[in-house]
């Protein structure tokens, strides 16, 4: 038991209302504690409750980059006049530490946060992935650290994504072939990240684009913050023959849907390369991508660090720490109990 206990205390990482770097006042993604909370990107704080009567990160300072605050809306207007907003590539010192934002490739603004000391460096990487960023987003980049927490959402070796070039085509087909038939293309996906993805390409493609109220609204931030994103309007009764709709699915009950008249559905999220979830929505066609990394993007992630140690948070956190272990790194998952969330992405 003391061999253990000594062991937690050595962890470079802990939670506490969110994840702690451990030996220093900053917290990650956090609802409570901690002097200076960094707020990774501007879908994460969706993800956490609020305390009665108060706010997210009650009244520390916000650390975070500009692109996020914008997405955020409502809430990084609240938090702006508390906000240390920094810019990706330039670190700073905060005391003892060097701390820096690097881009995590998840959304616009989204960051990864390096802290390091006179002996180790950590990164907090939240929801990174390497290679092609999401739209809007730039790529993502990691750095050599002693230890890593990361967002293991799809920390499972089922979930294996299509790249955004990809998802774009069969996002174009599916609409086109649904037309041919006589049917309304709706498409199931997040307002940030993968509807936004999807959107350039079949604006391009001549499609004219509708969408749920936080579509559009996800949309005028992506503006706001200089990404380019075509014209999207509000849902009519029925669609156009040269439109298509854009929903998120956790509203795919809704009333106004079954006002369209015969429609096919195609459900385009990181969700989509589990047979199960698939099932439960029922959609005519599934398109397994996300703005998150999936197993193997994960794993790469965390090989490209070089850490031997690496907290796991979120969705299969347990999986993929034993992952982890397998290949002898020192992995363990922190967080309150979990209930997986789906349909978010």
């Amino acid at each position: 038991m003391i061999r253990r206990e000594r062991n937690a205390r050595a962890r470079s990482f802990l939670f506490r209302g969110g994840t702690r770097i451990a030996g220093t006042v900053v917290a990650c993604d956090a609802t409570s504690g901690g002097d200076l909370h960094f707020v990774s990107n501007a879908r994460v704080l969706d993800r956490a409750p609020r305390r009665r009567g108060r706010g997210h990160t009650g009244r520390a300072q916000i650390l975070t980059t500009a692109e996020t605050l914008t997405l955020l809306g409502a809430e990084g207007d609240r938090l702006r006049g508390r906000a240390l907003i920094v810019a990706t590539g330039r670190p700073f010192t905060l005391g003892a530490l060097r701390l820096e934002l690097l881009p995590s490739g998840h959304l616009p603004g989204a960051a990864v946060l390096s802290c390091e000391s006179a002996t180790r460096r950590v990164l907090y990487a939240g929801a990174a992935r390497l290679g092609t960023p999401a739209w809007g987003a730039a790529m993502g980049a990691v750095r050599a650290a002693d230890a890593l927490c990361i967002d293991a959402t799809f920390g499972h070796p089922r979930f294996t994504f299509v790249s955004r070039d990809e998802a774009r085509a069969a996002a174009c087909r599916f609409a086109r072939s649904s037309r041919d038939t006589g049917h309304a293309p709706v498409f199931l996906a997040g307002a940030l990240g993968p509807a936004l993805d999807l959107a350039p390409a079949l604006a391009e493609a001549g499609w004219r684009l509708r969408g749920h109220r936080s579509t559009i609204a996800a949309a005028a931030a992506y503006r706001r913050v200089g990404v380019t994103v075509p014209p999207i309007a509000r849902l009519s009764d029925a669609l156009a023959a040269d439109e298509v709709l854009l929903w998120p699915a956790t509203q795919r009950a809704a009333g106004q849907l079954g006002r369209l008249g015969p429609r096919r559905v195609a459900w385009v999220s990181g969700w989509a390369a589990d047979p199960d979830a698939v099932a439960r929505v029922g959609a005519d066609e599934s398109i397994p991508y996300s703005s998150h990394a999936d197993f193997a993007g994960l794993l790469a992630y965390v090989l490209a660090s070089g850490a031997r140690e690496v907290a796991t948070v979120r969705g299969f956190a347990d999986d993929f720490a034993a992952a982890l272990r397998e290949r002898e790194i020192d992995s363990y998952v922190i967080g309150p109990p979990r209930q997986i969330a789906l349909f978010a992405d």
